[in-house]
């Protein structure tokens, strides 16, 4: 993800990049030619004083430790879904930010997808009259590393934050009630209850819609999003990324102009305007519901989910 946002943030003619920090001196090493200062440490950059914001990229366990850090210095915070790995992790960086005053925007980028935007405004114009089912689908080409799953907290925390934040945000709408089941067939490894290569999710709004969400990483084309959604005055289906190569040199176009776009809302809010992005509210309400989710993929009763913001 760093380096999806790198490509991101040099693309951009609204933000210099003030410099990188990798602990890795192999990484490290690799990075030289950017043309920018290398820091070791989180510390080092600190103590640069040249830096305006920051964008965290790191692993998830290492997001409210990293935002409570510059938050401590006065640096506001653009960081990657999750902020941790639990709703009480997300809440530490988002009092941390708000105990120092300074912006936390949290990495949803669906919200800055043009065609999402389009769809958003216009449910909230009325012209698909009641929404009364949302589906969404997210489904990666292969399963990630096992050194990834190791810390990633399982696919209703690594994926299905996307959607729980994606559905919040279309419809306006809290979710108050969700249970998930694992796909049966799958190879042994790929079958962990904590950590299934595929789920469904049902989900109830508080007003009055339902939601299913559709997770998995064994699909015949690259990286895809859809979703499909229903309404009394109309239907709706985009895929807003399709078969998408997100990881290779060039990224995905839909990927990385949303990740240009919401780096540059970012500075706006640095700047004194509004935060249009996800904020700690709402980084705190996906993990929430996320993790009821895996409370039910794991066997347990399905939950009444608590979101927080809106």
């Amino acid at each position: 993800m760093g380096s999806v946002h790198l490509a991101a943030i040099k693309a951009s003619d609204q933000i210099a990049l003030a410099g990188i920090v990798e602990p890795a001196d192999t990484v490290r090493a690799k990075l030289e030619g950017e043309g920018v200062p290398l820091f070791a440490s989180p510390q080092e950059l600190i103590d640069a004083g040249t830096a305006e914001g920051v964008l965290i990229a790191a692993p998830s366990p290492l997001h409210a430790t990293l935002v409570s850090q510059f938050a401590a210095a006065g640096i506001p915070v653009l960081c990657e879904k999750p902020v941790g790995v639990s709703p009480e992790a997300a809440a530490r960086a988002r009092d941390a930010a708000l105990q120092a005053d300074v912006v936390l925007q949290v990495g949803y980028w669906r919200r800055f997808v043009p065609e999402l935007r389009e769809l958003r405004a216009r449910i909230e114009a009325g012209d698909l009259g009641e929404i009364y089912q949302l589906s969404c689908m997210q489904w990666d080409h292969e399963p990630p590393s096992a050194s990834f799953r190791a810390d990633s907290g399982g696919i209703a925390i690594d994926m299905g934050v996307h959607e729980i934040d994606q559905i919040r945000w279309l419809l306006g709408e809290q979710i108050e009630w969700v249970a998930a089941v694992a796909a049966g067939r799958l190879p042994p490894e790929a079958a962990s209850p904590a950590d299934p290569d595929a789920a469904v999710v049902l989900a109830k709004l508080s007003g009055g819609a339902v939601a299913t969400i559709s997770l998995g990483r064994r699909f015949p084309r690259a990286d895809s999003c859809w979703l499909e959604l229903w309404g009394t005055r109309g239907y709706e289906r985009v895929s807003f990324m399709w078969d998408a190569d997100v990881w290779s040199d060039a990224g995905d176009e839909v990927f990385v102009g949303a990740m240009r776009a919401q780096a540059e809302a970012f500075a706006r809010a640095v700047r004194g305007g509004r935060c249009e992005g996800a904020d700690g509210d709402d980084a705190v309400a996906a993990l929430s519901v996320a993790a009821q989710v895996a409370e039910s993929l794991a066997g347990k009763a399905a939950r009444v989910a608590s979101a927080v913001g809106s």
